[in-house]
């Protein structure tokens, strides 16, 4: 069942993006590459509660809306400072950021979402922390301040 969900999302994904849905041929080929992807992900052993926990779908589906918002929030501080005439608007870091997120898939989450943020980058993970890249002192202590991690935490609590 988990590999027919994964089949329809990917399905469903594919058509978004690709907006092809008069050309039958295409269709055919979305449908082959999905349903192979499933197929794969199942030989893999990769289908089931570890690579696909569902109970937190709720809260991820709240955390999604929150998170393109700060992704705008950041695009115009990025584009503000950019422009701005003074060089002294960026100061880049490289800083560590402690986390208690214990699930790989809130790890990933999280390292991801602070690299979709412009102006940081996670640069490299490891098992209780992560070296992230601040374009400013403000994005590195927004990101200390712990706000996104918690929002995380708390998928990761509803999906145990």
């Amino acid at each position: 069942m988990r590999a027919f969900a994964l089949f329809l999302a990917l399905f469903t994904f594919w058509v978004c993006l690709s907006g092809q849905t008069d050309s039958t041929f295409l269709m055919g080929i979305g449908l082959a590459c999905c349903g192979f992807t499933a197929w794969l992900c199942t030989r893999l052993e990769i289908v089931g509660d570890e690579g696909q926990p569902t109970r937190g779908l709720l809260s991820f589906l709240v955390y999604i809306p929150w998170l393109v918002w700060q992704v705008v929030l950041a695009n115009i501080d990025v584009v503000r400072r950019v422009w701005s005439p003074t060089s002294t608007s960026i100061d880049p870091r490289l800083f560590e950021l402690e986390t208690e997120l214990r699930h790989p898939v809130a790890r990933t989450l999280y390292a991801n979402s602070i690299t979709l943020t412009p102006g940081t980058v996670t640069v490299r993970c490891e098992e209780g922390h992560f070296i992230v890249h601040a374009l400013t002192e403000g994005a590195e202590r927004a990101l200390l301040g712990g706000d996104m991690e918690q929002r995380i935490r708390q998928m990761e609590e509803a999906s145990r």
